[in-house]
């Protein structure tokens, strides 16, 4: 996995909260229940962590030491783990990793560890740059999932529904979370391009559905969200 001990968070904007991070909260308040064991895969700086041990048992990790001390002071009813491989085989409810797996090299083998973490019939919700965005189209080479150097795994819809099968879940649904990264033309103001390619996803953030409706035709990032198969073994 990319080493994050420089001012990565802070150069990519994601040292302080967002309103993504309250959507994603809503979706998985929605998804699992209350004072399930949710463990966020990547969690960075701590404020989706933080909004999650409202309502659950919290569990954090991440990669960066640095991050891991930021995130123990921005959600101190967390638990913020130094390691994550000791955590015991079938005892989380849930796995919520944003903007994360892009960032492993070989995310196939860390998805099957992971999901092993999961009871049966566990959640697992991922988010991941989406490939085939009209983003990436119109911007080319500029296009967020490129500019970030340490993205080393850009897969496709459909690498990913793969990688999580392999991994022993059952995909429930793919969704997208909209156009953010404007501008994506020339000729018109940035905050027009905001408005109008944005609206789609301000729909869907403030919905009262609470839950992804966009295509993933329609994402700059694909959200997926995915189950955990019940063993065969008898």
């Amino acid at each position: 996995m990319t080493n994050f001990e420089g001012d990565y968070y802070r150069d990519q904007g994601l040292e302080t909260d967002r309103i993504a991070l309250w959507y994603y909260a809503r979706v998985i308040r929605r998804l699992c229940d209350p004072g399930a064991r949710v463990l966020e895969f990547g969690c960075g700086t701590g404020h989706l962590l933080k909004r999650l041990s409202h309502d659950f048992e919290a569990i954090g990790y991440d990669v960066s030491s640095k991050a891991r001390s930021a995130c123990r002071e921005n959600a101190p009813d967390a638990i913020v783990l130094e390691e994550w491989q000791s955590i015991d085989d079938a005892s989380l409810s849930a796995i919520v990793t944003l903007h994360t797996l892009e960032h492993v090299d070989r995310p196939g083998p860390v998805l099957s560890s992971l999901a092993a973490k999961l009871k049966p019939g566990g959640l697992f919700l991922a988010v991941v740059p989406n490939t085939a965005s009209p983003g990436r189209r119109l911007k080319g080479d500029q296009w967020f999932g490129l500019r970030d150097p340490t993205h080393c795994s850009l897969l496709s819809q459909g690498e990913w529904v793969t990688v999580v099968r392999r991994a022993g879940l059952q995909t429930l649904w793919v969704r997208g979370d909209g156009m953010w990264d404007a501008p994506y033309v020339s000729m018109l103001p940035t905050s027009l391009q905001q408005l109008v390619f944005g609206l789609p996803a301000g729909l869907q953030v403030f919905s009262p559905i609470a839950r992804p409706m966009l295509p993933p035709t329609w994402g700059e990032c694909l959200i997926i969200a995915a189950e955990k198969r019940p063993s065969t073994d008898q």
